[in-house]
């Protein structure tokens, strides 16, 4: 069977860095699932830039005529310009660096430098660029900030530190040194849309008992008073649209929505008879 070719795509616009301390014989999420808010490192100004460079080897006989060429060395680094910073922020740029705050709180101090306070730390990073036309993509490694850095503090530009994380062979057990995942975006059918279903019922019991339906599916409920109780006119929303004269049957104590098309509130309350 032929395999079927990904389609081309145009890499417009930038994204999102994010970054999380790596722990030695640790799992690493796949990257889709470790670019979250809570671990968002910065945000950045210039895009980022994948680096992958390589030394080679070649071996050949004295006639050149045969030869074989081998790769010896390899390396990535993952650049990017960050314009959101704290000590924190810094903390992770240079293995030196300390952060601590004022008793009251009003002081973030980062002391930099000194080879005795160096850490050896390591972080997973991860660059995502976000494109809803095409589908996003992920850049991780396993590495650390190796260029320094320059703080500039100019009149009419914001301060941006270029930043530059030389990858390490972490990522797993075969010595990979980044992970670079494509979202697939298929022409197909997208799977099924389900929408909530609240029931908000005093004295009153219904026949659905689920909490969401498909969308385009039929919803039916029957709504039946407790004894001795009769219900007062319902009431149905369906995507924040009062839907009741279409869809309520009081008569029969019915609830009938055709097709929906979003979410749906059901709201009855029956009351003692006299």
């Amino acid at each position: 069977m032929e395999e079927k070719k990904a389609p081309e795509r145009i890499i417009l616009g930038s994204g999102y860095i994010h970054l999380a301390t790596f722990k030695k014989g640790q799992t690493i999420p796949e990257p889709q699932d470790f670019c979250t808010k809570e671990n968002r490192y910065s945000y950045i100004k210039n895009g980022a830039t994948l680096e992958y460079t390589n030394e080679v080897q070649e071996a050949k006989d004295d006639m050149g005529k045969v030869s074989k060429t081998v790769i010896t060395s390899e390396e990535v680094t993952l650049k990017a310009g960050l314009m959101t910073l704290i000590g924190d922020t810094i903390e992770k740029l240079c293995d030196t660096a300390r952060v601590s705050v004022s008793q009251d709180g009003k002081y973030r101090k980062t002391k930099i430098g000194g080879v005795g306070n160096r850490k050896g730390a390591k972080y997973v990073i991860c660059f995502h660029h976000v494109d809803p036309e095409d589908g996003d993509i992920w850049v991780m490694i396993v590495g650390q900030n190796q260029a320094g850095f320059t703080l500039s503090f100019a009149p009419s530009d914001a301060t941006v530190v270029d930043a530059e994380f030389k990858a390490m062979p972490n990522l797993d057990e075969e010595g990979t040194l980044v992970d670079y995942v494509e979202e697939i975006l298929t022409d197909g059918d997208p799977d099924p849309e389900t929408y909530k279903v609240e029931q908000n019922l005093t004295k009153v019991s219904s026949t659905f008992t689920g909490t969401s339906i498909g969308a385009g599916e039929k919803l039916t409920a029957t709504l039946t008073a407790e004894a001795d109780h009769t219900i007062q006119t319902p009431t149905v929303t369906m995507n924040g649209q009062d839907v009741t004269a279409t869809a309520c049957d009081s008569t029969e104590g019915t609830v009938t929505i055709e097709s929906v098309t979003g979410d749906v509130i059901i709201t009855a309350a029956a009351t003692a008879n006299a």
